[in-house]
C-alpha cells in the first residue's frame, strides 16, 4: 500500500473497500488545517496567486438511488419533479471536473439531496455522502440531513453517529421545522428544534437553511448562541434582477445575527425570468451572461453582510438548469469573479474560498 510522504494514508486508501458500517465512521476523517491550505495551493500551481475557489454547494448521486451504492430510496432527482433527463444521470466529482469550470475549483462541499428518504434510510443517505467524501480528496466536507424535530434522545444518537466522522460539519434544514397548518414564525417552530440545534452548536456543527426567512433565522441564532447559519441560494430571493423591498427588509433582519451567512449560489438563475418569462426551477433556460446585470443584488448583499459573510457556491448539477449550451459552473464563477474586481477586489478571497473554509472545514 502506498502512503504519502508523511506516512499517513490518503482518504482514497482508507476507502479501498466499500465500508459503510457505523463503527468505521471515524476512520474516514483525515488531518485538517495545514493540509487543506496546502491542497488548495498545490492543486493547480500554474494559476495566479489568490485565484483559489471552494464551491460550497454541490449535490452528488449514483442512480438508481433505491439500489447500491446509495440505497436510500430518495426521489431526487428521478421522480421528484417530472421528467428531468439532464438530471437523471450519475453525478460524481469526475463529472464535475469534466466541465470547463470544474478544474478551476479546488474543493467541493457536498450538500444533502435526500428528498423523499424514509426515516429508516436517512442514516444510510448520510453515510453514502461521507463514504464518497472520504474517497475523493476534492470534497472538503459534508452537510447532511436529519430530522431536527424528533425527540432529543433519538436526534442525539443519530447526530453522535455521524459526528464521529470529522468530514461531517452540519445539517441542512427547511420549512419542516415549523408546525403544519399555521403561519411560519419563530413562535410556530416545533418544540424539539431549538434544543436539537443547541446540541449541534455545542459540537461546532452548522446549519444550511432553505426556505426559512432570514428574520426567523436571526431569532434562532439569538436563541442558540454560537450557531453558524448559512442561507442557501441568495436567501430565497426572487429570480429577477430587481432588488425587491420585501427581500431587502428580510436581509436587514437576517444581518442582525452576526453568525448568519449568505450563500451566493445559483447566481445565474436571477436571470431566469428575464429570459423565458417565468421562474426556472428544473426547467432549462438560457441565462443572461452579462455580469453587470447581477451587480445590484451582489452590491446590496456586500453592503448588508460585508464580504466576510458571503460564500460562493454553484448548486451543481441543479445549476445546469442554465441550459444545454452553458457550463453553469464556469458561468457562475465568471459572474462572481467579474463582480469581485475594482472596489470589491479586496473581498475576493473571502467570498470565493476563505469564508467557505471557515464554515465548512472538517472539524478537528
Amino acid at each position: 500500500m502506498k502512503r504519502g510522504a508523511d506516512s499517513t494514508m490518503t482518504r482514497r486508501e482508507l476507502m479501498g473497500a466499500p465500508v459503510l458500517a457505523t463503527g468505521l465512521l471515524g476512520a474516514f476523517a483525515t488531518p485538517v488545517g495545514a493540509q487543506i491550505a496546502e491542497s488548495l495551493a498545490a492543486r493547480q500551481p500554474n494559476r495566479r496567486r489568490g485565484s483559489r475557489i471552494v464551491d460550497s454547494h454541490v449535490h452528488l448521486w449514483q442512480l438508481p438511488r433505491s439500489g447500491p451504492p446509495m440505497s436510500d430510496g430518495a426521489t431526487f432527482p428521478t421522480g421528484c419533479c417530472g421528467s428531468v433527463p439532464w438530471m437523471e444521470v450519475n453525478r460524481m466529482p469526475r463529472d464535475y471536473d469534466a466541465r470547463v469550470g470544474g478544474p478551476k475549483v479546488d474543493k467541493l462541499v457536498l450538500i444533502e439531496s435526500s428528498v423523499g428518504v424514509a426515516p429508516d434510510k436517512m442514516i444510510q443517505s448520510n453515510l453514502w455522502m461521507l463514504h464518497t467524501a472520504a474517497a475523493d480528496e476534492k470534497i472538503l466536507s459534508v452537510v447532511g440531513n436529519l430530522d431536527v424535530t424528533q425527540p432529543a434522545t433519538a436526534f442525539g444518537q443519530q447526530l453522535s453517529q455521524l459526528a464521529q466522522n470529522k468530514l461531517f460539519v452540519g445539517l441542512r434544514i427547511g420549512g419542516g421545522i415549523f408546525k403544519p397548518g399555521v403561519p411560519r414564525s419563530f413562535s410556530t417552530i416545533q418544540p424539539n428544534v431549538l434544543n436539537n440545534l443547541t446540541s449541534m452548536a455545542k459540537q461546532g456543527l452548522q446549519i444550511d437553511a432553505l426556505g426559512i426567512p432570514g428574520a426567523i433565522l436571526s431569532q434562532i441564532g439569538a436563541a442558540v448562541p454560537g450557531l453558524t447559519i448559512v442561507m442557501d441560494h441568495f436567501a430565497g430571493k426572487a429570480r429577477t434582477f430587481e432588488v425587491e423591498d420585501p427581500w431587502k427588509a428580510d436581509m436587514h433582519a437576517a444581518a442582525v445575527y452576526p453568525g448568519l451567512n449568505i450563500k451566493v449560489s445559483d447566481v445565474h438563475k436571477l436571470s431566469s425570468q428575464a429570459v423565458p418569462g417565468r421562474p426556472a426551477g428544473l426547467t432549462q433556460f438560457q441565462p443572461v451572461a452579462d455580469p453587470s446585470k447581477y451587480a445590484p443584488t451582489l452590491e446590496f448583499l456586500w453592503r448588508t453582510f460585508r464580504p466576510d459573510r458571503l460564500i460562493f457556491g454553484t448548486n451543481w448539477p441543479v445549476s445546469d438548469a442554465g441550459g444545454i449550451f452553458v457550463d453553469s459552473i464556469d458561468l457562475e464563477i465568471d459572474i462572481l469573479e467579474s463582480f469581485l474586481t475594482g472596489q470589491y477586489a479586496g473581498g475576493r478571497d473571502q467570498v470565493m474560498f476563505q469564508n467557505a473554509l471557515r464554515v465548512y472545514s472538517p472539524r478537528k
